[in-house]
């Protein structure tokens, strides 16, 4: 009973902000809800950035081509992504304003030659080379698949899936600047692959979905025990809203960062 209680403490003493050790030139880039804060000037147009999941916004992904001009890869096999992408190029290309479906302050910047260099890759990223199952979701307005989620729905699309470090490999990459990681649920999994894998990674992005879909009421230790993985291999906590969308960075980038504030 004694342990089961210790536990209790430290899921409520979870608070969004513990932890976060803030720099002063975060800028936020997207959206409203999916967008982050990052380091404002580090980014280049030599930077590698990975964005997992788009689902039908991809304001932080395009932003970083329109601010940065930086190498973007996007990876999403769900049709609603695949088809969210193909429709803001047809916007673009005629010359049409697009817009955000919960954020009505953003509309997309990015011109049609800064998507065409965007490179947009039909697969998910998990632990291993696979077909997974992508379940749909049992909620109204609400369309993204997810491999951890909704199981309960019987309902899924199978895709193709492959390690981070493969796909790095794959395009000849010994670094990536930046990775965005929102892919319902499944973050956890892709965490491990980084931390297990030591790949050279500077900054993380993550959305932590269970704290909109909590799977069981222990999402909170899965969260905290995921964010403890990335402080104990060498990442510092540099931002995180309420809702758990974070920003890490890692300590020789954040060092040689907050020496020049």
């Amino acid at each position: 009973m004694k342990a089961i209680k210790e536990i209790a403490k430290k899921i409520i003493k979870f608070h969004p902000q513990s932890d976060v050790k803030p720099l002063k030139n975060l800028v936020h880039i997207g959206s409203e809800h999916h967008g982050y804060k990052v380091p404002d000037g580090f980014l280049n147009k030599h930077s590698i950035c990975y964005c997992i999941g788009a689902g039908e916004d991809i304001s932080f992904d395009t932003e970083l081509k329109v601010l940065y001009d930086s190498k973007i890869f996007i990876f999403d096999p769900m049709p609603e992504g695949i088809n969210y992408f193909i429709k803001l190029k047809e916007f673009v290309a005629r010359g049409e304003t697009f817009g955000v479906f919960d954020d009505e302050n953003f509309m997309y910047r990015a011109n049609i030659k800064q998507l065409d260099e965007i490179t947009y890759v039909n697969r998910g990223v998990w632990d291993e080379n696979t077909i997974l199952k992508f379940y749909a979701p049992q909620l109204d307005n609400y369309i993204s698949h997810s491999v951890y989620l909704f199981q309960d729905s019987g309902e899924y699309i199978e895709a193709p899936v492959d390690r981070l470090s493969n796909f790095m490999k794959e395009f000849k990459h010994n670094t990536v600047d930046l990775v965005k990681i929102e892919i319902e649920g499944a973050e956890y999994t892709v965490i491990d692959t980084i931390v297990k894998d030591k790949l050279d990674i500077k900054i993380i992005c993550i959305e932590f979905d269970e704290v909109y879909h909590a799977k069981g009421l222990s999402h909170k230790m899965r969260i905290k025990k995921s964010c403890n993985q990335l402080l104990k291999a060498g990442y510092v906590l540099v931002h995180s809203t309420y809702m758990m969308k974070r920003t890490f960075v890692r300590k020789d980038v954040y060092e040689l960062l907050k020496s020049k504030e």
